[in-house]
């Protein structure tokens, strides 16, 4: 995170013109993930302590809702499918393939959304989820937070398969927020 990105050395990398990776950085700059300073270059986003706190309070807030807007509107589907996805997380974990573990862990939070099944929650979700994807696999490929991680997944199915929302959206609540260990690491963003 930080850290300057050349064009000629992607251009070189992937056998490309100069034109297509700018195009590429443009839309990585839209969603947020780059910085392109001209005359300087072009910067990995970076976030603060306090940024990460407050991407992660506005991520809490906007899930939470979700959940159980899903759970009202659509409880049985959206525990088959977070419980299906839990299964290929057991599976990426005992096979050591943390990125399919990350990329899974997205989803899982995705369907919460998505299962809500309104558009407004759909769009500002969006407005961060990129950087929450691009975070969650800077702080979370170890495999303590992964163990920890898959714990709390099941935690909030079983309690949602309960019928237990208040119970659900505490655990979502460990699961996010940082005052409650989520992200360990936090302290390793830098300004």
């Amino acid at each position: 995170m930080g850290s300057k990105i050349s064009e000629s050395v992607l251009a070189t990398k992937l056998s490309a013109t100069k034109a297509p990776i700018r195009a590429a950085l443009k839309k990585l700059q839209s969603e947020g993930l780059v910085n392109i300073i001209p005359k300087s270059g072009t910067f990995v986003f970076h976030v603060t302590p306090d940024e990460f706190n407050e991407l992660l309070e506005f991520r809490y807030v906007v899930e939470s809702e979700a959940l159980s807007l899903a759970f009202e509107k659509n409880l049985k589907h959206l525990v088959q499918e977070l419980s299906f996805i839990i299964d290929k997380m057991e599976w990426a974990i005992t096979n050591n393939s943390k990125l399919e573990y990350l990329q899974l862990d997205n989803e899982f939070h995705q369907v919460i959304i998505s299962f809500c099944m309104n558009r407004y929650f759909k769009e500002s979700y969006d407005m961060i989820c990129a950087r929450m994807a691009t975070t969650r696999n800077y702080l979370g490929s170890n495999e303590e937070h992964m163990e920890r991680s898959l714990m709390q997944h099941k935690e909030i199915v079983n309690s949602l398969t309960s019928g237990d929302i208040d119970s659900s959206r505490k655990l979502l609540a460990e699961h996010i927020l940082p005052q409650h260990g989520a992200y360990w690491k936090a302290s390793n963003f830098t300004s």
